[in-house]
């Protein structure tokens, strides 16, 4: 039986399908405030009419000092509130649930945006940044932040917040052995690496409160020179699920694994297998990355291993994409991993930008 138009209650959050757009950075919001607009608001409604169950916001920072590039979303102040309130509402209507994705990009900010980044040991994620280690105050500061934008999220009626945990991001770099080397409270070991991850958790619970849907998006591991490997990423969610987690989507860290960069569907897989040996059967997950056939999507909901599939560029280049799997006008996204989704001009936003593929061929 298929699984993927049925519904699931996750918490207190109850989805019409198991059909997730995973967070996009749609690089859509003011450059000076931060606040999202009527293209977000567009962008989400024609994803909540084309069939979507839960929508995931592209990443928002929750602290100034965590903003990635110029068109990142903020969720850092009050003044957005009203903004996100009109951007979501119109999905909401549509029949979708909307949750934000919270996120301080620690060393993967752009200096020229954000100068003088930060991360947990100083240790650069990438040539064009020069992060220097976080002090014990600036930690509090910032799991203190993911707090306070998470009950900013729910005064804006959003339906819930996903931790940013993977990608090489804040959190995800305190998890990963080459970009933690601590030795405190907050690094030395796996246990201690996952404390920022588990303090982060127990902020938005606080100021969110416990009946607020709480997510995380998990980097369960990277490539080999990260040296975070799947055992020990799993070991994370379950940290997650004691921290009072309500579903981990399984996504990578610090880069790929090499053995999972091939183009095959559902190449992380082995990623939520690991997870769910970890976490046990009663636990609820999500598996994102490279699903493009219905087929394939139903044996990954048959084999139980993941609760919902979540979908990035298929839903750019075909935001009713659900609604034609459902209907058999499609078996399949038409998606072909060509790299032309992300802007090439500050304004123009994330898109499908590959013509023929608008036109209905490929090049």
């Amino acid at each position: 039986m298929s699984l993927l138009f049925e519904p699931i209650t996750i918490g207190s959050l109850s989805l019409r399908n198991r059909v997730m757009r995973s967070a996009t950075a749609e690089r859509l919001a003011a450059p000076e405030t931060g606040a999202p607009g009527p293209r977000l608001a567009a962008m989400y409604h024609a994803l909540a009419e084309g069939g979507v169950g839960l929508i995931v916001t592209g990443h928002a920072y929750v602290h100034r000092g965590g903003k990635a590039h110029p068109e990142m979303a903020s969720i850092a102040d009050d003044a957005v509130i009203d903004a996100w309130r009109a951007v979501v509402r119109p999905a909401q209507d549509a029949g979708a649930r909307v949750i934000m994705q919270i996120n301080h990009c620690g060393a993967s900010c752009d200096p020229t945006v954000t100068p003088a980044p930060i991360s947990p040991s100083g240790i650069a994620t990438n040539d064009n940044v020069s992060p220097r280690a976080m002090t014990q105050g600036e930690i509090e500061e910032v799991v203190e932040a993911f707090g306070r934008a998470a009950a900013r999220a729910r005064a804006a009626g959003l339906d819930g917040v996903q931790i940013h945990a993977a990608h090489g991001y804040l959190v995800s770099q305190f998890l990963t052995p080459s970009t933690n080397r601590r030795e405190d409270a907050w690094g030395g070991d796996p246990g201690r690496r996952r404390a920022a991850l588990g303090a982060v958790l127990d902020a938005v619970r606080r100021h969110a409160g416990d009946d607020y849907p709480l997510w995380v998006k998990l980097g369960v591991a990277g490539h080999a020179a990260s040296g975070l490997t799947a055992v020990e990423g799993a070991g994370a969610a379950v940290v997650a699920f004691d921290h009072g987690a309500d579903c981990v989507e399984v996504s990578h860290a610090l880069g790929v694994p090499e053995e999972l960069a091939g183009n095959g569907e559902a190449n992380f897989l082995p990623l939520a297998r690991a997870v769910r040996d970890a976490v046990g059967a009663g636990q609820p997950l999500a598996l994102v990355s490279r699903l493009r056939s219905r087929e394939v999507m139903d044996a990954v909901l048959s084999e139980g291993v993941a609760q919902l599939v979540s979908l990035c560029r298929p839903l750019i280049l075909e935001p009713d994409l659900p609604n034609r799997l459902r209907n058999g006008a499609a078996s399949a996204a038409r998606c072909v991993r060509c790299g032309r989704c992300w802007p090439a001009a500050p304004g123009e936003g994330v898109g499908c930008h590959n013509r023929a593929m608008r036109g209905g061929r490929c090049e």
